[in-house]
């Protein structure tokens, strides 16, 4: 099947005309974008700990905070893609500035301050997983080409294998600045469900069981100078997403379309 196809047979159940299921999904989102930065909230914990405020047991707070800070970042970014807000640094400074909402350190050094909380851009040299991005004094000018550059391309997608494989270059694009002190991944992942609910496409997520592949996926950009085995990758991950959604809904009503015999 194409991702047209399977898009189309996802929305012929009609799953996203359901406020429960749209929370669902949320849920499943930021749990597995937590668990990739390192939460072991399970994804059940996590469902308590949104709808029902409750913090798991032996579980440190740190990610319990982040759980909760993620969830809201991803209904400000649904709601202002919702209304195709244009792109802009200071909205994803913002963007940023929620998913570290209580978790965000204060950084000073001799260049000054740098408030994580805030969604202020990092005036130091960062590596993550071996990794060290550009330098800090490039940041900003890199940001204002990346925005330029998808709010270009933003109208001019047509089709929503298009539409996705911008959503993947921007998510992409952002990780590869690293403009913040932390959070990059899971801001980078917020654009990312930004760009296809901007488009009205289903949201897509990358599996924390999958981690070791992702972090290949973006590597190899770097590696291999082309997008093709990380574009592989992500389009793999948002069709599993959909299937495991499909398969699971089909059950469902296959199950509660059977009547049980009762013997007496």
């Amino acid at each position: 099947m194409t991702i047209s196809e399977i898009i189309q047979t996802y929305r012929a159940l009609g799953l996203e005309s359901s406020l429960n299921y749209n929370e669902f999904n949320k849920i499943l989102i930021t749990s597995h974008s937590t668990r990739i930065e390192g939460s072991t909230l399970t994804l059940n914990e996590t469902r308590v700990l949104i709808e029902e405020g409750n913090t798991p047991n032996g579980k440190p707070l740190l990610f319990a905070n982040q759980t909760k800070d993620h969830y809201e970042a991803l209904n400000f970014v649904l709601k202002e893609a919702t209304q195709q807000r244009l792109l802009s640094v200071a909205f994803i400074q913002e963007i940023a500035a929620k998913v570290m909402k209580t978790t965000g350190e204060v950084l000073t050094n001799a260049l000054g301050t740098v408030d994580a909380s805030k969604g202020e851009l990092r005036k130091v040299r960062v590596t993550a997983g071996g990794v060290s991005f550009m330098s800090f004094e490039k940041v900003p000018a890199a940001l204002e080409q990346l925005i330029k550059k998808l709010n270009e391309l933003l109208p001019k997608q047509t089709t929503e294998e298009a539409q996705l494989a911008l959503s993947f270059y921007a998510h992409y694009e952002l990780v590869n600045i690293h403009p913040f002190l932390d959070g990059n991944g899971r801001t980078s992942r917020l654009l990312m469900n930004f760009i296809q609910q901007w488009y009205g496409l289903p949201l897509g997520i990358v599996f924390a069981e999958d981690k070791v592949a992702y972090y290949e996926a973006l590597n190899s950009v770097r590696t291999n100078e082309n997008f093709e085995a990380y574009n592989a990758f992500m389009f793999s991950q948002y069709t599993k997403h959909l299937q495991n959604e499909i398969a699971k809904e089909k059950d469902f009503r296959e199950k509660e379309d059977k009547t049980i015999e009762w013997k007496f």
